[in-house]
């Protein structure tokens, strides 16, 4: 008996401190106290991720309700908004996923809470999708042009571009949770401005006439004609910008057979003769005197050996290929433009460019006259005492050119021009020998 009543002592022993340790464990555990591991079988009623309830799921069910609510998540679709024009991008797109050990340690340390989910962002993804979904908002600046419809300057505006911040857009996307995550944000760009501004354009633009001048040329003498027209031609529609120098030469290019141009009369050693190209200083001559109207810098030019008959004296440019040149500067701030017009008989040069108050006109003054001589030669194919004039004479001249400037006030200033002397034309007659 004494053996048994300390068996049955012992097991009470034993069992009494069991039930005891298992009412502390969980009959005395209240709200606030918080589960010290995943070994517990469930989570707390009261426990929310965002507006996920987790009440009473134990860890396997909670971690997977948790994943499909991610992929629910991250498939719904954000709305990128610029004026008009709407992109939807999705979450996972964008690179964005739940934290989810993070968050998970939240939810097992504040068991029976509401937890606010934790997002991070893959940056690099995130600006590739964004860069490729909003394309089309970005577009390059175009710069300011012009062009000239009808002997009007016309400006075409610069147009900024405009490229999107996607560093903003990811910054409004920073530190959110999906329940505070924007279903539409604003897309933010900066203004990109033109290299070329319409400003800038607008100070190039002419405005009228500056400078013009018409001689008259023979239309009878058709080879010279023919070469008077292809070199207005070539001159027609040249632009000049500011600081730029024009060189005929350059402009017109070389005057040969191959280049069309044909046999005329020019002036060498003080006698007309036949020659290629022809014409072509009456053309360098015009556009000399419409220069000197529009009161612009002459930076090269050279008279002609005789007096010519087209253009008053001081008035002439003679040009030859590739040495003797006509160049003038375009010291303004506006563009130079260059009409030429060939009507029959007529050359008319016009430049455009802004116009200014001044009144531009030319005086000469004859300096000296020097008479010319009579150059008989004999030709023994036109019979005794006959008689050919092959040139007719004409006095040579020493002959000072004047630029008179008259501005708004009516105030004259004069500028010595040129100082150009004239050789003599000699009468060429020619005898038919005895």
């Amino acid at each position: 008996m004494r053996i048994i009543a300390i068996l049955l002592l012992s097991l009470s022993l034993l069992v009494i401190p069991g039930c005891t340790m298992g009412k502390t464990s969980t009959g005395n555990l209240d709200s606030a106290q918080v589960p010290s591991s995943e070994s517990q079988s469930s989570l707390r009623n009261g426990t929310f991720l965002d507006g996920l309830e987790l009440s009473g799921l134990t860890v396997q069910e909670a971690k997977t309700k948790i994943k499909d609510w991610e992929e629910d998540k991250l498939a719904q679709n954000m709305l990128l908004v610029y004026n008009k024009i709407e992109v939807s991008v999705t979450l996972k797109e964008l690179g964005i996923t739940l934290e989810f050990n993070k968050v998970w340690d939240q939810l097992w340390q504040g068991s029976g809470r509401k937890i606010d989910s934790v997002l991070k962002i893959d940056s690099v993804q995130a600006h590739q999708a964004l860069q490729e979904k909003l394309t089309q908002i970005n577009r390059a600046a175009v710069d300011a042009s012009y062009t000239i419809e009808k002997d009007q300057f016309v400006i075409k505006p610069a147009v900024p571009g405009r490229v999107v911040q996607v560093d903003a857009i990811l910054d409004k996307l920073q530190n959110q949770s999906f329940a505070t995550l924007p279903k539409q944000v604003e897309i933010p760009v900066v203004e990109v401005p033109a290299t070329q501004t319409t400003e800038q354009i607008q100070t190039l633009a002419f405005d009228g006439i500056i400078g013009e001048y018409t001689t008259q040329f023979n239309v009878k003498d058709q080879n010279r004609s023919a070469n008077l027209a292809a070199a207005a031609n070539k001159l027609n529609k040249t632009v000049l910008m500011p600081g730029e120098t024009l060189s005929f030469n350059q402009t017109i290019g070389p005057r040969t057979a191959e280049t069309g141009y044909k046999d005329a009369y020019i002036i060498i050693n003080n006698e007309y003769v036949q020659g290629i190209g022809g014409g072509i200083c009456q053309v360098s001559s015009t556009l000399y005197s419409a220069v000197v109207l529009a009161n612009l810098p002459i930076v090269e030019r050279y008279p002609h050996a005789v007096v010519i008959s087209y253009i008053p004296m001081g008035q002439d440019a003679t040009v030859n290929y590739p040495n003797l040149d006509l160049k003038f500067k375009n010291n303004t701030a506006s563009l130079l433009y260059i009409r030429t017009e060939v009507k029959p008989g007529f050359l008319t040069v016009r430049l455009y460019g802004k116009k200014t108050d001044k009144i531009i006109r030319l005086e000469q003054q004859i300096e000296k006259e020097m008479d010319f001589k009579t150059i008989m030669r004999l030709d023994p194919n036109l019979p005794p005492g006959k008689i050919i004039q092959d040139q007719a004479g004409c006095k040579g001249y020493l002959v000072q050119t004047y630029r008179v400037v008259k501005d708004a006030s009516g105030t004259e200033s004069k500028q010595l021009l040129s100082r150009d002397e004239y050789a003599p034309t000699h009468k060429i007659l020619r005898v038919g020998a005895d």
